[in-house]
């Protein structure tokens, strides 16, 4: 009986909350990451690094504040850039590995099943 139950959690239950957590981990992954405020934010000026303006700058000093804040959206940009990439491959990893282990979860009790079999008939490993 307990044998049945087990199966029937398996099969059921047990691979629907499987599947709701694989979501729910994929979610919190691009929550880690913050993908979606990253891609927003992408050419900001990194850290929001600029210099303060004044009434009546001078030229030389206006076209300096300009080139550092092209600069600096430039240095955020990649940052941005790299964390998405990184963030990406994860994510990625994260599904692949999610696929195989839902493909393979209707098989691992047969698995199981099949082991003791093959123990039974004293084939070793």
């Amino acid at each position: 009986m307990l044998i049945l139950s087990f199966f029937g959690w398996w099969y059921g239950r047990g691979f629907k909350n499987y599947l709701l957590g694989f979501v729910d981990r994929l979610k919190d992954l691009v929550d880690f990451f913050s993908m979606r405020l990253l891609l927003r934010n992408l050419f900001d000026p990194f850290k929001q690094i600029g210099v303060e303006r004044r009434a009546n700058m001078p030229l030389n000093e206006r076209i300096r504040e300009w080139v550092d804040l092209q600069v600096s959206r430039l240095v955020g940009a990649t940052v941005r850039f790299m964390i998405l990439i990184a963030g990406t491959i994860v994510l990625v990893l994260r599904i692949v590995v999610g696929l195989v282990l839902g493909i393979l979860w209707p098989l691992m009790p047969l698995l199981l099943v099949y082991s003791v079999m093959l123990f039974s008939r004293g084939v070793v490993f």
